[in-house]
């Protein structure tokens, strides 16, 4: 072999043996005081290949993404409503390297006033939970039981919806404006699945073998969820929380919701976007064991977005808990700005 070509032979070995040393993500997460964050949902995603790492800050705020290929990655972390602003931070990983990053996160206006953060609170909640460790419950047809008092979680790791132009200006404005001019301001309903208005977000929901209700701490107060076989009306009449029908894939039920109006804002935490009458929502509801259910919601509009928008929400049992009356009274004439 000549020198030449056993150069360039070593020369290939080092690049595959380059590309087979993983590398890691290391490091704490903290407030703005320096206390450490639990539970923040890291996420470093690939930006050449999109490939994922993912991992959850322990209770000291210490995280470990491991097993990562060389290349660019996009660090992340959406902590739950409301009290820390979202984090990203474009990051280089060299091959075998064993990276040290530590996140300060910053603090929102909920985040500074005590009392005001739905993240703590749920956390409390979470807390005092007494929740056994067994298989989720089933009813005396075989179908996993959803009844419960659920806290709603969010996504841990949200995705960005691709909106067509119109849609994608009119959430950049609802942004910068600080959604100014949402519903809720005047005393109108949230976003589906679940609306919140009151903190944390939680929700009840009562199974029997023809109909699922879903109880919320928000206007309407409920979503009826049809289990008996029913269809859509023809026409259906254009409301703020659609009309709802469902049907059991083995231990999945699928929830089929169409027949929006065109006011309600979709998206986490009472979301910024806006959609057309065509909106349609599916969900998936699994409920993982005794204590854990997890929600695939997937919105299609075709006159809003370039494809779906999924959200994979994670809810827990909080049996210790109870809905509480929700009013609003902010639409009444003398609390309306200019009257």
């Amino acid at each position: 072999m000549s020198r030449i070509v056993l150069v360039y032979f070593l020369g290939l070995l080092a690049a595959a043996s380059a590309q087979t040393q993983r590398s890691s993500l290391n490091g704490a997460v903290s407030d703005p005081r320096g206390a450490p964050v639990g539970e923040a949902p890291i996420q470093a995603r690939n930006t050449q290949t999109g490939t994922l790492g993912r991992t959850v800050s322990k209770s000291d705020g210490t995280y470990t993404i491991a097993d990562l290929v060389a290349g660019t990655y996009q660090l992340s972390i959406v902590m739950p409503c409301c009290a820390y602003n979202p984090f990203t931070r474009d990051v280089a990983v060299a091959p075998g390297q064993r990276m040290q990053l530590n996140i300060q996160l910053t603090e929102t206006v909920n985040g500074t006033t005590l009392g005001d953060d739905p993240g703590r609170l749920a956390a409390d909640m979470r807390k005092r939970a007494k929740v056994p460790v067994r298989p989720a419950p089933r009813t005396a047809g075989g179908k996993p039981d959803l009844s419960g008092v659920w806290l709603d979680r969010g996504d841990p790791y949200p995705q960005q919806p691709e909106l067509l132009p119109w849609a994608a200006s009119v959430f950049k404005e609802r942004i910068e404006n600080l959604a100014k001019d949402h519903p809720h301001n005047s005393c109108l309903p949230g976003s589906p699945p679940m609306p919140g208005s009151s903190t944390p977000f939680i929700g009840k929901l009562v199974q029997t073998p023809s109909l699922l209700v879903l109880l919320f701490e928000d206007v309407p107060g409920f979503r009826q969820i049809f289990l008996d076989g029913r269809q859509h009306p023809s026409p259906v009449n254009p409301t703020w929380m659609g009309h709802s029908t469902a049907k059991w894939e083995r231990d999945v039920l699928v929830v089929d919701t169409a027949g929006f109006n065109d006011r309600i804002w979709v998206g986490m935490n009472n979301g910024r976007m806006p959609h057309t009458e065509m909106l349609h929502m599916t969900e998936r509801y699994r409920r993982v064991d005794f204590g854990h259910m997890e929600i695939k919601v997937t919105f299609e509009d075709p006159a809003t977005f370039a494809k779906p928008f999924v959200m994979d929400l994670k809810w827990d049992l909080a049996p210790q808990e109870e809905l509480l009356e929700f009013v609003c009274e902010n639409n009444r004439p003398e609390h309306m700005v200019g009257k």
